[in-house]
C-alpha cells in the first residue's frame, strides 16, 4: 500500500478529536481502510450521510446518499475492502465515472463500496482487487466543479436504495455521543403534539443515524406514538425510480428536517427535526414526550420535551 496522503489540512476539529479522544488508535471496525489515504485514519468530511444543505446550490436541500471526502483533483483513491469489481467507467446512473466493488463473506452477504467522481479508474469489471489496492484518482463533480470523492456503502444490494451510512463500516474513533434538545411547539392542549428536536454531533465522523420523538402516559406508562426518522430506513423507504424527487423533499411523514450548513471546517453536524401532530393525553398532567437521538457507534442519548 502506498503511503498515506493529505491533501488536506484537517479541520481544527480533527486535531481536537486526536487530542480527546484518540483519533487514529485502534476501532472497531479493523477489517477496512478509508478510500483516502489508504489507512484506518479518519479524513474530513464536507458532507455527511443524509440529510444537508448543498454548497454549490445555495443551501438546496437534499438527501446525500454517502459521505463526501474533500480532496485535490488527481488523489489516488483505495479500496476499502478486499472484493471483487462489479463496475469501473460511467454508467447512466452515476453522475460521474464510478467504482464498485463487491465485498461478500463466507455467507455470502455482501456490502458494495462506491466511489464516484473519479478522473479515470485503474481497475476493469471482474477484476479482483486488495484491501488498499489503488484503483483510481479523484476528479471534479460534474455538477459543482468541486473536488472531493464520493463515497458510498450499499448493504445488501447495488441500487440506490440500498446505501447506508458509511461510518457504520468505516474506521472511526466512537468519539462523544450526540447532544440532544427538544420541546414542544404545540399550544393547542395535549392531545395533538408538536415537538422540536436539536441534534449535534462532533464534526469528526459525524455518525448519526437516528432520531425519535414518543408520547406516552405518565400514570399509566403506555406508549401512545413514537415516530422515528432513521436516515437508513428513510433511504430505503423514500428512494423512488418512479418519483427520485421524493426523498430531496424537507417534509416527510410527518416530519420536517432542517439540517444547518457543514462543510470540513465546521465544528459541529446540527440537525433540527420538527415532529408535527403526534398523538398525546387528554390531560397535560398524564402528558410525556421523550425525545431519543442515535449515532452510529451505539451512543444514544434521551431528553424530555418541555
Amino acid at each position: 500500500m502506498r503511503e498515506p496522503r493529505h491533501p488536506l489540512q484537517l479541520a481544527p476539529a480533527l486535531a481536537l478529536c486526536a487530542a480527546a479522544l484518540g483519533c487514529g488508535s485502534d476501532p472497531e471496525v479493523e477489517d477496512l481502510v478509508w478510500p483516502i489515504g489508504g489507512t484506518r485514519e479518519v479524513q474530513p468530511l464536507s458532507s455527511s450521510f443524509g440529510p444537508r444543505l448543498q454548497t454549490s446550490r445555495d443551501g438546496v436541500y437534499d438527501f446525500h446518499r454517502g459521505i463526501d471526502i474533500p480532496t485535490v483533483m488527481g488523489t489516488p483513491v483505495y479500496a476499502v475492502a478486499a472484493g471483487t469489481v462489479t463496475r469501473a467507467g460511467r454508467y447512466s446512473d452515476f453522475e460521474d465515472v464510478a467504482v464498485q466493488i463487491e465485498h461478500c463473506d463466507e455467507e455470502d452477504a455482501c456490502f458494495y463500496s462506491t466511489y464516484i467522481h473519479l478522473v479515470m479508474p485503474l481497475v476493469e469489471e471482474g477484476e479482483e482487487v486488495g484491501r488498499g489496492a489503488h484503483i483510481g484518482y479523484t476528479g471534479l463533480a460534474a455538477s459543482s466543479l468541486f473536488p472531493h470523492l464520493h463515497f458510498e456503502i450499499r448493504e445488501g444490494g447495488t441500487a440506490k436504495a440500498y446505501s447506508v451510512h458509511p461510518l457504520r463500516f468505516l474506521p472511526a474513533p466512537p468519539g462523544l455521543p450526540p447532544a440532544l434538545t427538544a420541546r414542544r411547539t404545540d399550544t393547542d392542549g395535549a392531545s395533538s403534539v408538536s415537538v422540536e428536536v436539536e441534534v449535534s454531533t462532533p464534526s469528526v465522523a459525524p455518525g448519526l443515524v437516528e432520531v425519535a420523538v414518543a408520547t406516552s402516559n405518565r400514570s399509566t406508562g403506555e406508549l401512545i406514538e413514537e415516530r422515528v426518522f432513521n436516515y437508513e430506513e428513510w433511504n430505503r423507504k423514500y428512494t423512488s425510480d418512479e418519483d427520485p424527487a421524493t426523498i430531496d423533499s424537507q417534509s416527510l411523514g410527518g416530519v420536517r428536517i432542517e439540517p444547518a450548513k457543514f462543510n470540513a471546517q465546521s465544528s459541529a453536524y446540527v440537525i433540527v427535526l420538527r415532529f408535527s401532530n403526534l398523538d398525546g393525553t387528554a390531560s397535560e398532567d398524564d402528558l410525556r414526550i421523550t425525545a431519543r437521538a442515535r449515532d452510529v457507534n451505539g451512543h444514544e442519548v434521551k431528553a424530555r420535551a418541555r
